[in-house]
Parts: structure tokens; C-alpha cells; sequence
């Protein structure tokens, strides 16, 4: 299953958030994934850098990541 989530980090460049610069992220899990494991996942890889309460997991696919072969798309896996 790979799901998707958005994210913003602590620091921002602009005084005023931007809803356009949320970041996405793709996470591959087997079972249903809870928002605390994401918000742990997100947070070790911004090193902290984390807006906890703007973590959404915005949709979920069941693909097999394996089928996937674009340089661009990064899986991050989540047991």
C-alpha cells in the first residue's frame, strides 16, 4: 500500500503560511498506517524540523511501489 502525506516544516522563509508549500511525501506500509507513525517518520527525516499539527495523510493507493520506477519519487517504508 502506498500512501501519501503532506507536511510543513517549522522554518518558514515567508511570515505568512503558504498552503501552496506543503511538502508530500510517499510512504510505503503493509498495514493500515497510523498519523503517529507518520508524524515519527517525517520528523526523523526533517530532523525535527516539523509542523506536527500540519501532518495529513491525504490519500492511499494499494500499488506496489516495486511497479514504480521514476527517478523522481522517493518510497520511504514504514513497518
Amino acid at each position: 500500500m502506498i500512501y501519501l502525506a503532506t507536511y510543513n516544516h517549522k522554518k518558514r522563509r515567508m511570515p505568512q503560511p503558504d498552503p501552496m508549500s506543503k511538502r508530500l511525501i510517499f510512504i510505503e506500509a503493509e498495514d493500515r498506517l497510523a498519523l503517529d507513525k507518520v508524524i515519527a517518520l517525517i520528523k526523523k527525516l526533517t530532523e525535527g524540523d516539523l509542523e506536527e499539527s500540519s501532518v495529513e495523510i491525504i490519500g492511499q493507493r494499494g500499488y506496489d511501489p516495486k511497479t514504480i520506477s521514476n527517478p523522481l519519487v522517493t518510497f520511504y517504508r514504514v513497518d
